[in-house]
């Protein structure tokens, strides 16, 4: 689509042609740190531009597998709470810094058609509870948040003290991502998954710090999305997030109770993003063109045209055929024609 129809949406304005993206990893496990001889950095690198060409994208969000993974400096073992109170910031020339930066102008320069693009940055709180976990990449991403909560139980001093450091090394990650060139990020936050950790720890502790790196983020980047990640399992409330500054919201509208209009209400008409579920049994997957086109009708119908994208709860699945990314996006484009012409 044209750049121009792109902005209306990313400027909340009455759309004549909706956007859509989705995107997937490149990797077997994004998970596992990307290494000098490993060939992740390599992969994203290659793969990523050609993924681009292929869906013909509206708007990149780049992939960085390999790199979900934050190093505790000064901490041999962050599962044990003495090392944990040494915990030290990591240097501005750190390898975790600098080679993202590096892959992001890499992957900007091999992008032919470039429109708008963004990058993840995690919050603390999810860049903490998968470090406990990635020595072992094939564990369930799920039992990091059991782990967390047995951590904070026994000493949330330590381990406030802990996200507090973690959250200034991403404010420095999100100055490195700003000068490799990016247009903005999507900030991705979840609440923990154990019952024994709810909303006195989201807003004395997780909501301080995820809106100290918001706050960075709109300092330097004008077009972000708010990611509220509900992929696998777990489940967030939305309310709790409605004063995150972002001017986009995306969260997983199969789990969290609300759909596309409704989250434009409760987010008081910010621009919104998503709805479509991201597993293989949904349709974007499963579906046929035309069960794909009818469901993205039936969102649009709902949500309408004004500050709304097309995209899905969360990454999708890598083997998501090419034809259908492109039947979808072709129907969020032409919803405005046919819908005219019914």
């Amino acid at each position: 689509m044209k750049k121009s129809e792109l902005l209306k949406a990313f400027n909340n304005e009455d759309e004549q042609e909706v956007p859509f993206s989705v995107w997937h990893h490149f990797t077997p496990n994004e998970h596992v740190e990307a290494t000098k001889d490993n060939g992740m950095f390599e992969t994203d690198l290659e793969k990523e531009p050609a993924y681009v060409d292929s869906v013909d994208a509206d708007f990149i969000k780049l992939m960085n597998d390999g790199y979900f993974t934050y190093h505790f400096n000064n901490v041999a073992d962050p599962t044990d709470l003495a090392a944990l109170a040494k915990i030290q910031p990591i240097a501005a020339d750190h390898p975790w810094l600098v080679d993202q930066a590096r892959l992001i102008t890499e992957q900007l320069k091999a992008l032919k058609h470039p429109t708008i693009v963004l990058n993840n940055v995690f919050s603390a709180v999810t860049l903490f509870k998968w470090a406990l976990v990635v020595d072992e990449p094939e564990r369930d991403l799920a039992e990091a948040d059991t782990l967390f909560a047995d951590l904070y139980t026994k000493d949330p001093k330590v381990v406030t003290h802990a996200l507090t450091v973690i959250n200034g090394d991403i404010k420095k990650q999100i100055q490195a991502l700003y000068h490799a060139g990016l247009d903005g990020v999507l900030f991705s936050t979840q609440e923990i998954q154990d019952p024994r950790i709810g909303e006195t720890f989201f807003n004395q502790v997780q909501k301080p710090l995820d809106q100290d790196l918001i706050a960075e983020i709109n300092r330097d980047f004008k077009t972000s999305i708010l990611h509220i990640c509900g992929f696998g399992e777990a489940t967030n409330h939305l309310p709790w997030f409605t004063d995150y500054q972002l001017p986009i919201i995306n969260w997983a509208t199969r789990v969290d109770g609300y759909t596309l209009g409704e989250g434009k209400q409760l987010f008081k008409d910010r621009i919104v993003f998503g709805g479509l579920g991201n597993t293989t049994e949904d349709v974007l997957y499963a579906g046929s063109q035309q069960e794909i086109q009818a469901e993205i009708d039936r969102l649009l119908d709902e949500a309408g045209t004004k500050g709304v994208m097309i995209g899905a709860d969360c990454t999708v699945p890598r083997d998501t055929p090419v034809a259908h990314i492109r039947w979808a996006a072709e129907a969020a484009h032409t919803y405005l024609a046919r819908k005219q012409a019914r």
